[in-house]
């Protein structure tokens, strides 16, 4: 038995048999395969051959007329080595000589290729491996989507099991969760990705970050993953197993006493009623945001219709899943997509040039201006659901009003068009924004005078203004939603909001995390929306809670100029409320 020490994301604590993916460049993955079977996996390697020469050939198409030489000829030198016969005869060789799979096999090759070229005195000839290893990388990755497209068809697999990766993206992440994984643990990712908040508001435990330890998990072990502490136990004894079973036990007695809240109204000790509403990206979160006691939903990803498929999602197809949810829940805020950054999917953005900075560049808003097409699909769909519900429209990640004058005009002929169409919708369907980046946040006061209300999206708004990527777990320990730019940026608008007579939510993991509840209170909000997981909890502390008395911490708090400050502050406004007389707590 042995400890891995990563972070925990997601909810809970997981026992189960370690499904194996590694995905890290290097790794050679030993994945033998039966003899009767290397038929089937030598022709999956040719395909994926197909598939990169493919993939090269329409790079090809796309080189503008004028680009510099190097780059066709770039192009050229590895179209050359993924068709050289001697590639796949080598990589077949060692398939039928070890029994290796195709992925094992081909990793093995591109080891031995890469000793030879490191032990050449020729400098130039040795950089050269570069290149072998940037098309090796190119099939391994074509040998990595087809396994991806082969699980999907053998579902069984998964079903049960701990799926252990050294990465995985939010599109992975749905499609395995379909395949009824118990838990994940990877290599790479962080508390705040994109994949983190899908395994909290899917209440999969998960621990990310382990830099490299995975390589310990073997494939079938018993592992155990704690998403409380980060722990992932491989091989736990007789008596941790036992103690585990216990905590989860444990884990599921106190939600199911939270549950009972449910049927409560989150009204404060003094009389302040809050407004509790779930987040859902998944048609299998309906259910959960139900039963938590959420009273709507404050925001309704959309990405998931365009995960995991090579075409756009119609409008008919949109319109029923948007009205699935509106039927089911009554109140929901529809955001429109928020493609780009750590969400790339298949069915969003055509093969293009890989952005420095994904999170910097075309996402988002941006993103649909720039495909006006899909968006117009998209607010067809939802103005059209919304004669099944009370539906508000949100627009993720403006940063200026010119955005918004232009989603605006494109709002204004669609329904032109549906009117003209005599289709039925609802033309007064709310309009508001997301307030995640600092340029927004600064002029909120601004677009409260142009919307019908606000969202504060604090994790990329964190992410934006302290200038940390929020998939990188390198920089975790800058994550800090009580710095003081981030304090005055949410208060600053909120009081846009309340000045504006216009509704302001927050929807980022500071309104799931109870540490921030009553700090959240103090600052005026009064509308959170988070993960149905963490309504019961952050209800009871709002039961719990005397928000008139919270003024002076609060002051304490923001004039503070020390982190540590700021936290032991922030967890004597919590402590405070934990000493109320039994009398008063509404638990």
């Amino acid at each position: 038995m042995f400890t891995l020490q990563g972070s925990g994301v997601g909810k809970g604590i997981a026992i189960g048999t370690a499904y194996v993916m590694e995905r890290s460049a290097t790794y050679v993955p030993s994945k033998p395969v039966k003899r009767a079977k290397l038929g089937a996996e030598i022709a999956l390697l040719d395909l994926a051959l197909k598939r990169a020469s493919d993939s090269l050939n329409k790079a090809m198409e796309v080189v503008p007329e004028d680009a510099p030489k190097e780059i066709t000829a770039f192009l050229d030198a590895h179209m050359l080595m993924v068709e050289d016969p001697t590639l796949r005869e080598a990589t077949v060789e060692i398939m039928r000589k070890q029994s290796y799979s195709a992925e094992t096999a081909l990793m093995i090759h591109r080891n031995q290729l890469v000793e030879v070229f490191d032990a050449m005195e020729d400098e130039y000839l040795r950089s050269k491996k570069n290149d072998v290893d940037q098309v090796i990388q190119q099939i391994h990755h074509q040998l990595l989507a087809l396994d991806s497209e082969r699980e999907v068809q053998r579902n069984v697999e998964l079903e049960g099991r701990i799926l252990v990766a050294h990465d995985l993206t939010p599109a992975d992440t749905v499609l395995f969760m379909k395949m009824k994984m118990s838990a994940f643990v990877t290599n790479l990712g962080s508390p705040i990705s994109h994949v983190a908040i899908l395994a909290r508001s899917l209440q999969i435990p998960a621990v990310v970050g382990l830099h490299g330890a995975i390589k310990h998990i073997e494939h079938g072990a018993t592992i155990a993953v704690d998403s409380t502490d980060g722990t992932v136990i491989v091989d736990p004894d007789e008596n941790s197993l036992a103690e585990l079973k216990a905590r989860q036990q444990e884990y599921e007695d106190h939600y199911q006493e939270l549950l009972a809240l449910r049927n409560l109204e989150p009204r404060t000790l003094d009389g302040h009623l809050i407004s509790l509403l779930a987040n859902v990206e998944l048609p299998t979160e309906i259910e959960p945001a139900l039963g938590s006691g959420a009273t709507g939903v404050g925001l309704y990803r959309t990405e998931y219709l365009f995960m995991n498929r090579k075409i756009l999602p119609t409008e008919e197809e949109q319109f029923e899943a948007y009205s699935k949810v509106v039927k089911a829940l009554g109140t929901v805020t529809i955001r429109t997509l928020d493609l780009g950054a750590d969400k790339q999917v298949d069915g969003g953005r055509a093969q293009g040039k890989v952005a420095i900075n994904p999170a910097l560049g075309i996402r988002a808003v941006r993103f649909c201006l720039r495909a006006p097409g899909m968006f117009r699909a998209q607010l067809r769909a939802i103005f059209r659901a919304a004669v099944y519900g009370n539906v508000q429209c949100m627009i993720p990640m403006l940063s200026n009003l010119d955005e918004l004058n232009q989603v605006m005009d494109i709002i204004n002929d669609v329904k032109y068009e549906l009117d003209s169409e005599k289709v039925k919708y609802d033309p007064s369907v709310p309009i508001g924004g997301m307030i995640e980046v600092p340029a927004a946040a600064i002029t909120a006061d601004q677009f409260a005078q142009r919307l019908n209300f606000l969202s504060i999206g604090t994790n990329d708004l964190i992410q934006y203004t302290l200038a940390i990527d929020r998939v990188d777990d390198e920089v975790n320990y800058l994550y800090d939603p009580l710095h003081p730019s981030i304090l005055r940026l949410v208060k600053h608008t909120i009081d846009a909001g309340a000045k504006c007579n216009i509704p302001v939510s927050l929807c980022g993991e500071m309104a799931s995390d109870g540490n921030y509840t009553r700090l959240l209170l103090g600052m005026g909000l009064r509308i959170f929306s988070m993960d149905p997981v963490a309504v019961p909890e952050v209800k009871q502390i709002i039961r719990n809670s005397y928000v008139n008395d919270t003024t002076g911490c609060i002051d304490t708090i923001f004039n503070s100029t020390q982190s540590t400050d700021r936290f032991n502050h922030l967890q004597r406004l919590n402590e405070n409320h934990l000493h109320l007389p039994s009398a008063q707590l509404s638990a």
